[in-house]
């Protein structure tokens, strides 16, 4: 792949630390100073963007994982860049890749997200998720842990959630994930429970998801990624020729404490939701164009990084900023 032609910039990007990490195709490195992005044009490839110099530059991976598609990128504890295949989960940092573990009986593996220090529980476990059987071809998917050390992935309890994926923690240990479509937040009780590794519990905070059978839209809308960052929730949603960028702000009180009013009585959950819902911000409506997006907290500002098609088949690497409300092209990403 040839490399991009940067665009000059005299906007002067803050270089202070990244404070979510968080399952996708991007993901910002600790240090806050680059952002690491799945191609868009090759599938064993990853590309980093340096947000100070504007320059991209392919991540020397090995010939281990030549050929093998890239599903999703998450960082580690140390700030390691941690990606999945369909077999393996790797490790890439100053010492090389190599093969973390293996994903064990998943298929289709996707959303890598690794529990920070202050995941009560589960710090430093990896979590992923997949369809329930090969037959599934990616539709409900079931939910999976390992324990630091494991040589594979192991199948987590939901309690009463059918499918949980784009799973996220927040810098403080507090998880967000995607169910039924809409944005939930959980809590984890690392104990063996139901038959699996552990069990996640949860409540919906919030009905983003746009669900019809108008031939003209296309029908549902879903939430695919969720991002946390400082006081906000980002969210992906991704429907046929559709999609979007949205901002919900963060409750203070985690959901599943008895004193947010989420898991009180129907009409106080009624009301958590409501108001919710009344305090989305749309941030970006490119449609199915939005690719590779990743929020960070960078110099006291929420900020999100996201491809989107620029024309002439360059795709523009864009930096969105909560303090201006205005996404800034930073560099290109061409074949």
């Amino acid at each position: 792949m040839s490399l991009p032609h940067l665009l000059r910039s005299t906007v002067m990007v803050s270089l202070l630390a990244a404070s979510s990490a968080h399952a996708g195709e991007a993901v910002f490195a600790k240090d806050g100073q680059s952002v690491a992005f799945t191609s868009f044009f090759n599938e064993d490839s990853i590309l980093r963007l340096d947000l100070g110099t504007r320059k991209l530059e392919t991540v020397a991976l090995g010939a281990a994982v030549k050929g093998q598609h890239i599903t999703s990128l998450t960082s580690g504890g140390d700030g390691e860049l941690l990606f999945l295949t369909e077999k393996a989960a790797w490790v890439n940092d100053a010492k090389g890749t190599r093969r973390l573990c293996n994903v064990g009986a998943v298929k289709y593996p996707r959303d890598l997200v690794a529990a920070p220090a202050k995941a009560a529980g589960v710090a430093d476990w990896l979590f992923l998720s997949g369809p329930r059987s090969a037959e599934d071809g990616g539709g409900g998917t079931e939910f999976y842990g390992r324990k630091p050390g494991d040589k594979a992935f192991t199948s987590m309890f939901c309690r009463r959630v059918n499918s949980v994926w784009a799973g996220a923690f927040a810098s403080d240990g507090r998880f967000f994930f995607a169910g039924e479509g809409d944005l939930w937040e959980g809590s984890f009780d690392p104990e063996p429970a139901g038959g699996g590794l552990g069990s996640l519990s949860g409540v919906r905070i919030a009905p983003l998801a746009m669900m019809n059978t108008d031939s003209g839209n296309g029908g549902n809308l879903w939430v695919t990624q969720v991002m946390p960052a400082g006081k906000s929730i980002y969210v992906r949603l991704r429907g046929t020729h559709m999609g979007e960028l949205l901002r919900v702000p963060m409750n203070p009180v985690p959901a599943l404490d008895e004193k947010s009013g989420a898991m009180g009585s129907l009409e106080d959950h009624y009301k958590y939701l409501s108001k919710s819902l009344a305090s989305v911000q749309r941030i970006e409506t490119s449609g199915d164009d939005i690719t590779a997006s990743a929020a960070a907290v960078r110099g006291g500002d929420e900020v999100v990084f996201f491809r989107t098609r620029v024309g002439g088949g360059k795709w523009g690497l864009m930096l969105w900023s909560k303090s201006t409300g205005k996404a800034e092209q930073v560099a290109v990403e061409e074949e």
